[in-house]
């Protein structure tokens, strides 16, 4: 090469080692941080440890054997402790001594080679706190004609529904709604609650209805105060709208329907046409009503639009409301054949039961129904109530049927033994600290507005304008099982309280007009305010005055000792029981059972028809459906035990109280005087506390809808404040 090429080359060859030279300085930089961040891992040296076992290790033992304070408090120590299971070893009759039964399972320790000490698992408290609500608000507006027609605002609707709730939690039972606490303070509130229920008297608000049952007189079926056979069924009085569409029979919206509805209530005292259960049956509830699936037909499974079927002719409907609260509660918590309670014995059974029905219709060509047109079927207002306890014991017909059986069965049988008829010649006792308690408190408020207003006219052949017909429900089933025991004893009080209180409120203030010409049919009333509550159990308490015997094995309890007087056992009540199961609680035993249940529903339509599009020869008829609502509230309590005798070191308080209260108001002004007046006879009667319920409607402000236009409202005449 030449000089000056040779030069060049030199030239590059030197770059390229330059470049070569940086870019292993840089990739070394990084290989040196990345080797300093690495953590250093020495050796780990070996420990040794020595164990020393200071106990032999034995076989699997399924049961841990676990000795009680008061049992290590109470002897000098165990010489040897076996475990042993007498669930499968107990007699037949000891299981059917007490209802309901769960297995328990007994312990054994033998001490010092003595006497056999038995323990139980003890049982354990229930809480169930239930707040259902439910609020709709479904006021509609429709306006298929010229738009000309002046509607008066929905709030004044409002301020008329709650103003009638204070009346009806005026009239309700004058009685403590504050729910039982567990606590020392309540016997105190307990005995408080008693006082009252001795001492309730009628409201004497004007045209309130009342009727007040106390004691035996309570107890029975009741019909808006009267006694009864049979209570009526819900499916018997729904209003007719309601139970054609459950029937899936044709209905015209007049208030009509082609099944028989003798079992409907008539009249404006709500009183029933026929004498009160000679069509019904058992008091209704879910398990023999079925409700219909308000969403049936709606949509197909594969999603398309399912066919909807219109009858013959033209079909607004602007009622047909329903609003259900149901509970049911099945307990079968705990019980014995033999209870020996230290303090007071505390039973209240109690239903309270309030409907207010306000119904003012009006409208028509010249301001009210013409002859007709207008379909003011009677309202129904039904409170029915029962309450009712037996004996767990067999009947004799049943009785005579066993010994039967066992006759046959002896002379069958050549080799039989007698029954072991021998008293309990040991014990098991289980300790409670504290009370025990079964406490079921459901909550139930359902609050509706569905305060429509439609201008409408006709157009076509068929027509069905649906701006009601919603459904609201709160549902609520509660099953509890516990244990049974032979002897339970309470250093406390026993406090048994079955509450339930219901309220329905319905407001059905409609306004109908209609012009060049006459609608076949109006159907502004048949509505159903519908309380049932029944309250019954298996097995009677019989309460009787503290033994010595009874005392004295209590107060051994009560000390801490862990057996107590043998001559407790010597109760002719446990023969035929070897292993008598004793539960010790050193505080209250209480039950309590507490609903309570409101349905406030406000359904003041406001509905013109336009009728001169109508085509006259096309013969088509015209029906509104403005009332047919139902509000509806079903509660039961269910207890299940057996017969017990009760003996009390204190006093026994065993009341119940029937409060039935209604109020119907279809003549007045429903926003005029009279309301005013009761209004405030209604704030005068209650208590300050009683004014602001847990839930009401007032709590979230509901504001005044604008008005349409700014023209004057006063054609409505007595719609307005």
């Amino acid at each position: 090469m030449d000089k000056t090429t040779e030069m060049v080359a030199h030239l590059i060859g030197i770059f390229h080692t330059s470049v070569e030279e940086v870019r292993l300085r840089d990739v070394y930089g990084k290989f040196k941080a990345l080797q300093a961040e690495d953590l250093e891992n020495n050796e780990i040296n070996a420990i040794t440890a020595s164990f020393k076992a200071g106990y032999r290790l034995e076989g699997f033992a399924p049961n841990l054997d676990y000795t009680p304070a008061w049992l290590q408090e109470n002897s000098s120590g165990p010489a040897a402790s076996v475990i042993v299971n007498f669930a499968d070893y107990l007699p037949s009759n000891a299981v059917e001594s007490a209802l309901p039964v769960a297995p328990l399972t007994l312990f054994s320790t033998v001490w010092n080679g003595q006497n056999t000490q038995l323990v139980l698992e003890p049982p354990g408290s229930v809480a169930v706190i239930t707040l259902q609500s439910a609020f709709l608000s479904d006021n509609d507006l429709l306006l298929l004609g010229d738009g000309e027609t002046v509607f008066a605002d929905p709030s004044a609707y409002l301020e008329v529904l709650q103003q009638y709730q204070t009346v009806a939690t005026a009239i309700a039972a004058p009685v403590s709604a504050q729910l039982l606490q567990p606590g020392e303070t309540a016997t105190a509130d307990a005995l408080a609650l008693h006082a009252q229920i001795t001492s309730v008297e009628a409201s004497t608000i004007s045209g309130v209805t009342t009727t007040i049952l106390q004691g035996d007189d309570a107890f029975g079926l009741h019909i808006n105060g009267g006694a009864v056979e049979d209570l009526l069924r819900l499916d018997e009085v729904l209003p007719a709208y309601l139970r054609a569409q459950t029937a899936d029979e044709p209905n015209d919206g007049s208030g009509a329907s082609s099944k028989d509805s003798s079992n409907v209530s008539a009249g404006e005292e709500g009183a029933p046409d026929a004498a009160p259960g000679e069509n019904s049956g058992e008091n209704a509830s879910e398990e023999d009503y079925v409700w219909p699936d308000p969403f049936e037909g709606l949509n197909t499974d594969d999603g398309s639009a399912g066919d909807f079927h219109i009858e013959a002719g033209h079909t607004v409907v602007v009622g047909g409301n329903t609003m259900v609260n149901d509970v049911q509660i099945h307990s079968a918590w705990l019980d014995a054949p033999m209870i020996s309670v230290m303090g007071d014995a505390i039973n209240l059974e109690v239903i309270a039961q309030v409907n207010v029905l306000v119904n003012h219709d009006s409208g028509g060509d010249t301001g009210s129904y013409s002859a007709g047109a207008g379909s003011l079927t009677a309202s129904a207002v039904l409170s029915g109530a029962g309450m009712s306890f037996i004996s767990s014991l067999p009947t004799d017909e049943e009785v005579d049927e066993t010994a039967e059986a066992s006759e046959d069965e002896a002379t069958a049988e050549t080799d039989t033994t007698e029954a072991d008829t021998g008293l309990p010649s040991n014990w098991a006792v289980t300790r409670i600290e504290g009370d025990l308690i079964s406490y079921n408190s459901v909550n139930q408020y359902s609050f509706q507005t569905d305060h429509d207003r439609a201008e409408i006219s006709f157009s076509s052949t068929n027509t069905y304008i649906s701006l009601g017909d919603n459904t609201v429900a709160n549902l609520t089933s509660l099953s509890e099982l516990g244990f049974g025991y032979d002897l339970i004893f309470a250093g406390g009080s026993m406090i048994s309280v079955n509450w339930i209180n219901q309220m329905n409120v319905l407001i059905d203030n409609d306004w109908v007009t209609y012009s060049d010409g006459t609608p076949t049919s109006i159907g502004s009333g048949d509505n159903l305010l519908f309380n049932s509550a029944t309250i019954n159990g298996i097995g009677l308490d019989t309460h009787e005055e503290m033994s010595a015997t009874m005392e004295s094995a209590s107060e051994s309890l009560e000390a801490g000792n862990v057996g107590f007087n043998s001559a407790v056992a010597n109760d002719p009540v446990f023969e035929g029981i070897d292993v008598l199961r004793v539960l010790y609680v050193e505080g209250d035993l209480m039950a309590i059972n507490w609903i309570e249940q409101t349905n406030i529903l406000g359904d003041s339509d406001q509905v013109h028809l336009a009728m001169a599009s109508l085509e006259a020869e096309t013969g088509a008829e015209v029906s509104v459906t403005a009332g047919s609502n139902a509000v509806i509230n079903l509660a039961s309590i269910h207890e299940y035990g057996t017969d017990s005798t009760v003996s009390v070191g204190g006093d026994v308080y065993d009341d119940a109280l029937l409060y039935q209260a209604e109020l119907i108001d279809t003549d007045a002004d429903p926003i005029g005087v009279d309301l005013s007046a009761l209004a405030s006879e209604a704030v005068a009667f209650l208590a300050e506390d009683m004014l602001q319920p847990e839930v009401t409607p007032g709590e979230d402000a509901i504001m005044a809808t604008a008005p349409e236009d700014f023209s004057s409202a006063d054609v409505m005449q007595t719609m307005l404040a």
